[in-house]
């Protein structure tokens, strides 16, 4: 029996539990997926329960999958960010449902706080470029203002996976990396801002002890480890945000390297010494899993996504690689066809959360492979678009390595590859990022692992694709897709005065 660390990545869609072994190899997963709830414009929820539910779930499918061929030495956590979960004296939620990282409640909140504080100035100190309603100091705010009820029994504010660890241990913590993206934390300081903190009337205390990732904050529990099937008193330690699991994962264990999400949303991200800054482009950063880093990243949110929901409006829901394999025949260009992909808004440079996407150009010769085409090639000119300025700030980065369902297929790799002039390799763990950066944390912190070197060692490139030498063809698909998303942001600005104009 040989000991492995068991990984949660708590992500938008469910809970992947993953073993991950001594050498740095996933040696088994397991996956629960849960629902999101949209009950208003602006509004995505999902049930706290739900997430241990998927904990308990995954874990005890994994560990009956494995038949006590491994020993379970440490639990570390990856969690999508954002997520503003207020619990009572006892833990308990004080919301059946939560919002996530792209609610966006937190808007009106914000609004008025930025009436009398520099945004810019704000964006400097905190790195938040998402959106600002999606930032959860807001959210918390906008708790404050409709629910004073749940507001006055509320004791903390925890994050996705501080909320599970808190179920899985009865410690309540986070680390820097999770409380980064709070929209109140100080990024040169790497402390909670006071200031932001009071100008939103929102306690000092609501807001967890900030730890290292890699620090036990407790054991498992009884009641835990019964719901689970794991022995009691197993070490858990902080983990991490998914964007920054997902960094170590991909190989981000010092400055100068730059991978691809290409999941639900897609993002360039890069490792540095400092943040990458603009308050343009606003690409967000957060406090890194590891000490003395950042990660700096700007995306779309139009990626895998979009391609799901347009298998499943042709009816091709269970054959969206078959439908990538007729898209990888079309020709650069698609015939004609535009496709931009904000199909679920906009980052802040794309033209913000009321954005959404379009196809132009369709006429009756187009097949579904054109439609797969053109927006691969949307969130390809997307992305690219982000890569470059982070690029920039890493320029003897040899290549990018890709991660997530998206870097599965060759079409979507050689694209990105033609439009950002680097090599792009997936690495055979590409589905697996956020689980080995969380795995990576609980091996650091219980001493199995003193540094990365062993989870350095155990990648292997699975596919390395090189950019065509010749983009002309690029061109004047890149000049439709520009002009697109001009339209669509006037179309955008245009349908928000129509509905002002309606509500006034």
């Amino acid at each position: 029996m040989s000991d492995v660390a068991l990984a949660f990545d708590l992500g938008t869609g469910g809970c992947k539990a993953a073993l991950v072994d001594l050498a740095a190899q996933v040696v088994g997963t397991a996956f629960a997926p849960y629902p999101t709830a949209y009950p208003a414009p602006g509004r995505h929820e999902q049930r706290p329960t739900d997430w241990w539910a998927a904990v308990v779930g995954s874990s005890r499918e994994l560990l009956a999958a494995d038949t006590g061929r491994h020993r379970v030495v440490a639990v570390g956590l990856s969690g999508h960010s954002l997520a503003m979960v207020p619990v009572d004296a006892d833990g308990t939620p004080l919301l059946d449902s939560v919002p996530i990282w792209s609610d966006t409640r937190g808007e009106d909140a914000a609004a008025a706080y930025f009436a009398d504080v520099d945004e810019t100035d704000w964006y400097a100190r905190t790195g938040n470029g998402f959106p600002r309603g999606m930032y959860t100091v807001f959210k918390a705010a906008w708790l404050r203002s409709t629910h004073p009820d749940v507001a006055a029994r509320t004791t903390r504010i925890l994050g996705s996976k501080d909320w599970v660890n808190a179920r899985l241990t009865g410690v309540q913590r986070t680390d820097p990396s999770y409380a980064s993206g709070s929209g109140a934390y100080d990024l040169g300081t790497r402390r909670m801002l006071p200031d932001v903190l009071a100008a939103l009337g929102l306690p000092a205390d609501w807001w967890p002890p900030i730890v290292p990732s890699t620090e036990v904050v407790g054991r498992l529990t009884a009641a835990a480890a019964a719901a689970t099937g794991l022995p009691v008193g197993i070490p858990v330690v902080a983990g991490g945000v998914d964007n920054s699991c997902m960094a170590l994962g991909a190989g981000l264990d010092h400055a100068g390297e730059a991978y691809v999400s290409l999941g639900s949303s897609n993002w360039v991200t890069v490792a540095a010494a400092d943040p990458v800054l603009d308050p343009v482009g606003r690409p967000f950063v957060f406090d890194h899993v590891l000490p003395d880093l950042y990660i700096s990243a700007l995306s779309t949110f139009g990626g895998g996504s979009s391609l799901s929901w347009l298998a499943a409006v042709l009816g091709r829901g269970d054959d969206l690689d078959a439908l990538l394999d007729e898209a990888a025949t079309v020709p650069v260009g698609a015939d004609g066809l535009t496709c931009v992909p904000t199909l679920a808004g906009g980052t802040v440079a794309e033209g913000g959360v009321g954005v959404r996407g379009a196809y132009l150009g369709l006429d009756l010769g187009h097949t579904h492979g054109h439609l797969a085409r053109a927006l691969v090639e949307g969130i390809g000119f997307s992305l690219a678009d982000a890569a470059r300025p982070m690029l920039a700030a890493v320029p003897a980065a040899p290549e990018i390595t890709a991660t997530g369902g998206g870097a599965s297929g060759r079409l979507m790799l050689q694209v990105l590859a033609d439009l950002v002039g680097r090599p792009i390799s997936r690495p055979d763990a590409a589905r697996h990022g956020a689980a080995l950066g969380a795995a990576t944390l609980a091996l650091l912190g219980t001493g199995a692992w003193t540094d990365t070197a062993i989870l350095r060692a155990a990648r292997r490139a699975a596919l390395r694709v090189e950019p065509r030498p010749d983009l002309a063809a690029y061109a004047l698909p890149r000049a439709r897709f520009d002009a697109a998303r001009v339209a669509t942001r006037a179309h955008a600005a245009a349908t928000a005065t129509d509905h002002h104009r309606t509500t006034t």
